[in-house]
């Protein structure tokens, strides 16, 4: 007991000094406090701007399929503009054609398979996947009604979008993981797009050819075989990307920040608002069929579309481990170097996706 000057006795009021423990478990709760902070700063202080203040983005894309259909859900929702972007979408058939885009500088983004992405970065070119929209294969292998099981595949013809592309690089996986030497044991013919394979296929100019929902409603009605669904091959692999070049990160990187943003906070839109997310996919699709409508959102809006869309150097590796059979750079070359996951991890890390959830 401490003494008062009047000499009675007065209880202490000396506190026990903080542990260890305590001192961190309160660092980590002022830090948690801090990213809520930040995360609902980002939610709620930006509004849709204005016309005029909003900044030119372009941004092509490869294929008329669901796994690319997160961009039109997020436009028309207008979550671009929320993040003071205006961004102006344009389609070109195949993930090479879409590099060419890229690198001749006619886009800032190009949404299309990781193959494509990954070849491109072998070759030198100055490119990097930011986004894994999708981080495994989501084609399903359709096939003329007498092809029953993936075996009668052998010496057949198989309709791809072009060589290099995402479908080819997945139909020569599939192909192998079912015993046939891909090259050796097919014919791959370039068509174009997914429609237009599937309509080769409908003619009889093709035996088989990978397409994604909701084609396979379309592919099930005309009496097509279903072969296999790749999802269910469960291979790490990226699919769907966002590719920028590294030059554009290092002269822009806000810009390329807040599309990224823009995106993630698209999925959550996609995931969340059924109903105008169907009215958007039926729009970039030209689809009115509800069957193949709610496939679509099943397979990529519940299934496959993860809410923190990190890009994965495991899905990198899948890809140069088939290419490195025939180019000996990519038994050298480093997945990491392929991926740039920061814009994507500052976002969880902040607190943003899990704020986004209610979380």
């Amino acid at each position: 007991m401490e003494t008062s000057c009047g000499g009675r006795a007065s209880p202490s009021f000396a506190r026990t000094a903080p542990t260890a423990s305590s001192t961190a478990r309160a660092r980590r709760s002022r830090n948690r406090l801090r990213r809520l902070a930040l995360a609902l700063s980002l939610l709620g202080a930006v509004t849709v701007a204005p016309a005029d203040a909003l900044e030119k983005f372009s941004v092509i894309h490869s294929s008329v399929s669901g796994s690319q259909a997160i961009l039109f859900v997020t436009r028309d929702a207008r979550i671009f503009e929320k993040h003071g972007l205006d961004v102006d979408i344009r389609f070109v058939a195949g993930g090479p054609t879409a590099i060419q885009a890229l690198l001749a500088g006619e886009v800032q983004v190009a949404v299309m398979g990781g193959p494509a992405a990954v070849a491109a970065k072998l070759e030198g070119a100055d490119t990097v996947i930011i986004v894994g929209l999708i981080n495994t294969m989501d084609h399903v292998m359709v096939a003329q009604p007498q092809i029953k099981r993936p075996r009668d595949l052998k010496d057949k013809k198989i309709a791809v979008s072009r060589f290099g592309s995402s479908d080819h690089f997945a139909s020569r996986f599939a192909l192998h993981t079912w015993g046939l030497g891909s090259d050796k044991d097919v014919t791959f013919l370039q068509i174009g797009e997914q429609g237009a394979r599937l309509t080769a296929l409908k003619a009889g100019r093709v035996d088989a050819t990978l397409i994604q929902p909701p084609l396979t409603v379309v592919a099930r009605k005309a009496g097509v075989t279903e072969l296999a669904a790749l999802a269910d091959l469960d291979v790490d692999y990226i699919g769907t990307t966002v590719v920028a070049t590294r030059a554009l990160l290092a002269r822009r990187e806000d810009l390329v920040r807040r599309f990224v943003r823009a995106v993630v906070e698209g999925i959550h839109f996609y995931k969340t608002n059924k109903t105008p997310a169907l009215a958007s996919i039926g729009k970039f699709m030209r689809l009115e069929d509800p069957d193949a409508l709610e496939e679509t959102y099943r397979q990529y809006a519940v299934r496959l579309t993860p809410r923190a869309p990190y890009p994965t150097a495991k899905g990198v590796k899948t890809i140069l481990d088939d290419v490195g059979a025939r180019d000996p750079r990519a038994r050298v070359a480093n997945p990491a170097d392929f991926i740039e996951a920061r814009f994507v991890r500052e976002l969880e890390e902040s607190g943003f996706i899990k704020a986004l959830y209610g979380q």
